[in-house]
Parts: structure tokens; C-alpha cells; sequence
């Protein structure tokens, strides 16, 4: 009973910590790649998207994030590119279906194998 009790209080205490971050996971169909997105302020026009590999260390693949004005992307190398001089493209109601899609666009357009 106690470990079943420690392992709800465990997953609660997780769950709570990524809403409050306010991280959420997008689709991503990539094996051992998760897409996880939050939100920076500028009534959600300040946002970060990161393909992240999904066990061991978190590294992070690729990166798409707006900064209230310009849309950026990097690659695996760390190379941070600007590829549009606004985010309103983006920044629509369909948005979270959106990012996956950019971010695949990007990843060919670069080069970066994922």
C-alpha cells in the first residue's frame, strides 16, 4: 500500500511540475524523440518547441522558437538560424499542429539528419 501511494504522489508531483512549467508534449512520430513545447510570455507569442531525445540525457535535436517577433531554428550543432522575420504564420489557432511540421521542413531544408 505505502509503495503504491508513493508511486501516485511520484507521478502527481511530475505531472504537476511539467503543467506548471508549463511544458506540453506535442505529436511527434519519431522513435525515441519527443517534441516538448512552453510558452515565454508575450501572450503566447514568445514560445519554444524542442525535439529532445526522449531517454538518457534529453539532448536536444532541434529547436524552433519565436521570440514575440522573429522565428528561429537550430539544429543538433547548435547553430541558431533565423528563417522568418515574424512568427504570424505560426502563431494561429492551429499552431501546435503547425510546429511539427516546420520543424520536419526545417530538418530537410538544413540537413539534419534526426
Amino acid at each position: 500500500m505505502i509503495r503504491y501511494l508513493l508511486f501516485v504522489f511520484f507521478a502527481l508531483v511530475a505531472f504537476l511540475g511539467n503543467a506548471v512549467a508549463g511544458e506540453y508534449q506535442l505529436d511527434w512520430h519519431v522513435p525515441d524523440e519527443e517534441l516538448i513545447y512552453h510558452s515565454c510570455g508575450c501572450a503566447d507569442s514568445c514560445w519554444v518547441a524542442e525535439v529532445r531525445q526522449a531517454k538518457v540525457e534529453k539532448l536536444i535535436i532541434a529547436k524552433l522558437r519565436c521570440d514575440c517577433e522573429k522565428l528561429y531554428f537550430t539544429d543538433k550543432t547548435g547553430v541558431e538560424r533565423v528563417v522568418a522575420e515574424n512568427c504570424v504564420d505560426l502563431n494561429t489557432d492551429n499552431k501546435m499542429d503547425l510546429i511539427p511540421k516546420r520543424i520536419k521542413q526545417f530538418q530537410s531544408h538544413f540537413n539534419t539528419p534526426h
